[in-house]
């Protein structure tokens, strides 16, 4: 592709970015009110596909439903975190009574379900066992593990069993909950925060959905009473299940970096300063090292932040670049040093790791990992283009109108040979492709048509084999159709070669 046109179609993407962002595409969410539940379209609610976690290459997240057995001994160490947390009086007698009430109520429910839903109850049950009995069930964590505890006790009792990533909300409440299966109802903090910033863009104007300025200020003050003290210098927002090899309690860089974000453009929005330093407490999981904070060593050599903070060597793409964009963003709105910091401490090796994201037709979702799916290469176009938009360097914007090639470029083929052949002999018609395609060969002597094949070929070089049976001139037929991106993209070229006698 040529520079004028990659500068083309980094114009082009800019308007498209600005047109969409004033229409509202609304994501299912399963909204939850008393004894019913029922499937609703939300403009506000963030499209599952963006908030979808991948596994580390090799940890597949195996299923683990069914494993999940109560026992007296997780429910001592509930009861000892419990206690203690009371006699330190980090919890008030009122809390404590409640916490111990919900606690017993999921225990009975869950004798009475079977199958699946008693899994998935189980499974959270157990989850806060075991966090408890690695006495990591510290007052500050029991919020958000306690309203979970609750929200699955209600919901695995008799309400419409789930598709796996469906997104879930209650009445009363602006969080969302995400199901993994064998996992239940999980707190989602990326895509609850990813909804503030939706609701922020709406009351802009920058979204076509209501404006909520109160559902915004509730949003972010139930998540601001599920942070966790994580460690003595900073607060985070975390995942309760395991996890691709990871043990709960985990935290996302990225999830961290865009609840930065929400804070500061709700604090500018709604005028509420408080909300900055909540935001400014969260920015020490970028200052330590992982499993308790999320700052690694990239693969270049200079800092990167995590995506997972049980897997250090894992270098996602997109999410590093979410959590660049979330603290430069914050440092602009609130002129937050250390957060300016932060970015500039790494952004340097995102603008060095970006090109080995690209593989000549798609990119990657990891490095040295597999290819992005659809959803994950335009994530990680949007990221780029943002980066591109708030001018932080000339390659996010080469990389933003190169990928958005590749996902509108036709599929380029071009025969290469052969010219000359024997008769009986096998010989391999070749050619090259410019992205994964599914190619066929026709060749034809006169008007006869003597072989046909059709396979799939990776981007390069490309051959079939082919045996002729007489002398003569024979024609090619290649042509291409693109598999990635649905549009079936195609091309077609020829050639000819001459068989000889042997």
């Amino acid at each position: 592709m040529s520079p004028l046109a990659r500068t083309f179609l980094a114009l082009a993407a800019v308007l498209v970015t600005l047109l969409a962002a004033s229409q509202a595409q609304a994501a299912p969410v399963i909204v939850v009110d008393g004894d019913r539940a029922e499937r609703r379209e939300d403009p506000l609610v963030p499209d599952p596909s963006t908030v979808r976690l991948v596994p580390p290459p090799g940890k597949a997240t195996a299923r683990i439903a069914g494993r999940a057995r109560l026992s007296a001994k997780g429910a001592r160490a509930v009861r000892d975190a419990l206690r203690k947390a009371l006699r330190s009086k980090r919890i008030t007698r009122g809390t404590y009574n409640r916490y111990r009430r919900d606690y017993r109520r999921a225990r009975s429910v869950r004798k009475r379900l079977r199958g699946a839903r008693g899994d998935q109850l189980g499974y959270v049950i157990v989850s806060l066992d075991r966090i408890a009995g690695r006495r990591k069930l510290g007052a500050t964590r029991m919020p958000a593990l306690f309203v979970q505890l609750e929200r699955n006790t209600r919901y695995w009792r008799s309400l419409p069993y789930p598709a796996s990533g469906d997104q879930v909300t209650f009445r009363g409440s602006e969080l969302l909950y995400q199901y993994y299966p064998g996992r239940g109802l999980q707190l989602q903090p990326l895509s609850t925060f990813k909804k503030a910033n939706q609701m922020h863009a709406a009351c802009l104007g920058t979204l076509d959905a209501p404006c909520r300025p109160a559902g915004l200020r509730k949003l972010l003050d139930e998540m601001i009473g599920m942070a966790v003290q994580r460690s003595r210098r900073f607060i985070a927002w975390e995942y309760m299940f395991d996890f691709g090899g990871g043990a709960p309690p985990w935290m996302s860089g990225m999830a961290q970096a865009t609840a930065i974000q929400a804070l500061g453009r709700a604090a500018q929005l709604l005028g509420d300063p408080n909300y900055n330093v909540v935001a400014g407490r969260a920015l020490g999981a970028f200052e330590a090292a992982p499993p308790t904070g999320v700052q690694t060593r990239g693969f270049r050599g200079g800092t990167h932040y995590l995506q997972y903070s049980f897997a250090p060597r894992l270098y996602i793409f997109n999410a590093f670049l979410q959590s660049l964009i979330g603290l430069y963003d914050y440092s602009k709105l609130t002129g937050d040093t250390r957060a300016l910091a932060l970015y500039n401490r790494a952004e340097p090796e995102a603008e060095h790791e970006i090109p080995y994201s690209d593989v000549g037709d798609w990119s990657r979702y990891n490095y040295r990992g597999s290819e992005a799916s659809h959803d994950y290469h335009e994530l990680m176009r949007e990221f780029l283009q943002s980066m591109c938009n708030r001018r932080l360097g000339a390659t996010y914007c080469d990389y933003a109108a190169r990928y958005q090639g590749y996902q509108v470029d036709p599929p380029e083929l071009v025969y290469t040979g052969p010219q000359a052949a024997t008769k009986n002999r096998y010989m391999r018609v070749r050619f090259d492709v410019s992205k994964l395609s599914a190619v066929q060969l026709d060749i034809y002597k006169g008007n006869k048509l003597a072989m046909t094949r059709i396979a799939t070929f990776r981007r390069g070089r490309g051959s079939f084999l082919f045996r002729p049976r007489s002398t003569g001139f024979f024609t090619v037929r290649l042509a291409a159709k693109e598999l990635r991106t649905g549009l079936g993209k195609k091309d077609r070229t020829t050639g000819e070669f001459e068989v000889s006698a042997p």
